[in-house]
């Protein structure tokens, strides 16, 4: 079922079967505003309402003032032009509502009882039950701003691939103010975000998460028994090595492969893969531990901390570009006891680059994992391994 304004002086959304809005009228009337084929649910304490609306219906209602892109509770959306988190959000929904492949879900908007008039009725001719809208306009005051922005943006593109017959489900909520900004503030705040670790292990938005993914699964020295994938740490009494966010972002933020197809995906991670190979024959830590024994090398050396996997990923990706043979680099990375441990706790080469610090409490230290500790990582690999960074900065 689509929805369709019609070109009829009231506005009336027509709920039929392979119908889409007209996105142009001989007049711009606004009100009464008819929408066909409604359903009333509970939720927030009272009566709220039910349709569907293509993106050419949601475009037209925004051109003719009936949609404000007002009321929405995130500062993101109170300033000037969008910035940051939210820019990026906006701008990838629509470039794949440009592709026609967006996940969109449902889409809020909200009437204002307190500032509007309408009306539920039922049409005995269709059986349809009708809201018409005599007074008053939709806002954004509960939810879905950035989406509807992605799709007015999606719509006035040059590009012209977005299908703008689209259907999308709508919750029209029937909240005044104070009501709009409770439902607002619960759904931005109630439940935990899934973390980054489960989602990107889920499922990769980028082929860099993707190489990370084929790489821990791939690898036998990793997988889910050596990389954490609920959680975005792993706990000092556990036996893994890190958590699969800190592999994915080491490779999303190092990573100078540039895999583009398919292809390229499986080819570069199956270097990634015997690239491990080699360093866990150097390095042992970075395979597979017992529990007793991961406790003792995390008290022992930096080897398993988010810095030095940053650094290390940095390192493979210079031997991949500069095709440097991995069992050679990492060779340096060995371990001797004729000095002290390049990953030891007690190495000053961490302590000068600022990488381990002291905690305050005691004699007790930890790393820094920022991005000026982790280039110095990266720096110190580089330099261990002979490797010649210049290349891939």
């Amino acid at each position: 079922m689509t929805v369709q304004q019609s070109t009829a002086a009231d506005q009336t959304i027509q709920a039929s079967t392979g119908q889409s809005a007209e996105l142009e009228h001989d007049t711009e009337t606004t009100h009464p505003l008819t929408i066909i084929n409604v359903a009333e649910v509970d939720d927030a304490g009272s009566a709220q309402i039910e349709t569907q609306m293509t993106a050419g219906f949601l475009v037209d209602l925004h051109r003719r003032g009936l949609l404000t892109l007002t009321g929405n509770i995130r500062p993101a959306h109170q300033q000037d032009r969008l910035t940051g988190k939210t820019r990026s959000k906006v701008n990838k929904w629509t470039s794949e509502l440009l592709d026609n492949n967006a996940i969109i879900g449902n889409i809020s908007i909200r009437l204002n009882p307190d500032s509007s008039h309408y009306e539920l009725w039922h049409d005995d001719e269709t059986g349809h039950i009708n809201m018409t809208i005599e007074e008053g306009v939709l806002d954004c005051a509960v939810d879905s701003l950035s989406r509807i922005k992605a799709i007015l943006a999606a719509a006035s593109n040059q590009l012209g691939s977005f299908d703008l017959d689209t259907r999308f489900q709508v919750r029209i909520w029937l909240l005044n103010n104070e009501q709009a900004a409770k439902v607002a503030t619960i759904y931005n705040t109630r439940g935990d975000k899934v973390n980054d670790s489960t989602a990107k292990y889920a499922y990769s938005e980028t082929r860099e998460q993707e190489l990370a993914r084929k790489l821990v699964n791939g690898s036998r020295h990793l997988g889910q028994d050596n990389i954490e994938v609920l959680s975005n740490s792993v706990s000092a009494s556990s036996n893994k090595l890190t958590a699969f966010n800190t592999v994915s972002k080491a490779l999303e933020a190092s990573w100078k492969g540039g895999p583009v197809s398919e292809a390229d995906v499986e080819g570069q991670a199956s270097w990634l893969i015997a690239a491990w190979e080699s360093l866990v024959a150097a390095r042992p830590e970075y395979g597979r531990l017992s529990t007793p024994k991961r406790r003792e090398q995390r008290a022992t050396n930096i080897a398993s901390t988010a810095v030095v996997i940053y650094g290390l990923i940095g390192a493979m990706s210079t031997m991949y570009i500069n095709r440097v043979d991995p069992e050679t680099a990492f060779a340096h990375l060995a371990d001797t006891d004729d000095e002290v441990d390049l990953f030891s706790w007690d190495n000053p080469r961490w302590t000068d680059a600022g990488v381990v610090t002291p905690t305050g409490t005691g004699d007790r230290r930890t790393t820094r994992n920022s991005f000026p500790t982790r280039q110095a990582a990266s720096r110190i690999l580089h330099e261990v391994m002979n490797l010649d960074r210049s290349a891939t900065t």
